[in-house]
C-alpha cells in the first residue's frame, strides 16, 4: 500500500510499524511484555520525529 501511495500519488510516505501489539491481549505473549513496551516506545519516538519533520517542512513552505 505504501508503494502504491508513493508511486501513484507521489507521496513522501513514512510508515512506522509496531510489532507485538497483542501482548497483554493474548496470554501466550505475556513473556514479551518488556520487549513490547520498548518497541512501542521506539515506534512512538519515530512517529513523533517524523511528525516534527513534516511540521517543520510545512512551516518553511507557508
Amino acid at each position: 500500500m505504501a508503494e502504491l501511495a508513493e508511486d501513484v500519488w507521489g507521496l513522501d510516505l513514512r510508515v512506522v510499524q509496531r510489532p507485538f501489539t497483542l501482548v497483554g491481549v493474548k496470554p501466550a505473549l505475556d513473556a514479551f511484555t518488556d520487549v513490547a513496551n520498548e518497541l512501542k516506545e521506539n515506534a512512538e519516538k519515530s512517529a513523533r520525529s517524523f511528525g516534527q519533520e513534516l511540521a517543520a517542512t510545512r512551516r518553511k513552505v507557508a
